[in-house]
């Protein structure tokens, strides 16, 4: 008797194992699928004045040229204007070099700069205010 209830405890325990497995591995596609449909979204997202949104991917190119990745139309934008990179948690932005420079918070910067919540980023005519998705309640950017 002691035997057969050893037994059953064993394929109990291993149905155990199996079903946590399978929630594993199915929390593991869904994301796996998240992260196709919207690749390298960082989470953060410029909002301009007139309350447009971009969302900011690991590598942003921002200016007047058609393969920028954020492509705005301003005559005071260069066509390659600023840069904004993913460094571990938080993200950066650097002037490439504009002819009317990129501002942050009202000052010029020189040299890449860590962005922080609610900065104001002033690119030629434009300001942009930059925000972390997560805290104003938007789940995904597919209304961005």
């Amino acid at each position: 008797m002691y035997e057969l209830l050893v037994q059953a405890a064993k394929f109990v325990l291993i149905g155990i194992i199996y079903y946590f497995l399978y929630n594993f591995l199915k929390v593991m596609v869904v994301d796996l699928a998240l992260d196709k449909q919207n690749p390298g979204e960082t989470g953060f997202y410029l909002e301009a004045d007139d309350g447009r949104k971009y969302p900011l991917f690991s590598v942003n190119t921002i200016g007047r040229a058609s393969d920028s990745d954020i492509v705005i139309d301003d005559p005071f934008l260069s066509s390659k204007h600023a840069l904004i990179t993913k460094r571990g948690r938080g993200m950066l932005i650097q002037d490439l070099n504009s002819t009317n420079g990129t501002f942050v918070n009202g000052k010029r910067i020189k040299k890449p700069f860590r962005l922080k919540e609610r900065d104001e980023v002033v690119l030629g005519d434009k300001k942009f205010t930059f925000l972390r998705r997560e805290s104003h309640g938007i789940k995904n950017g597919s209304h961005l």
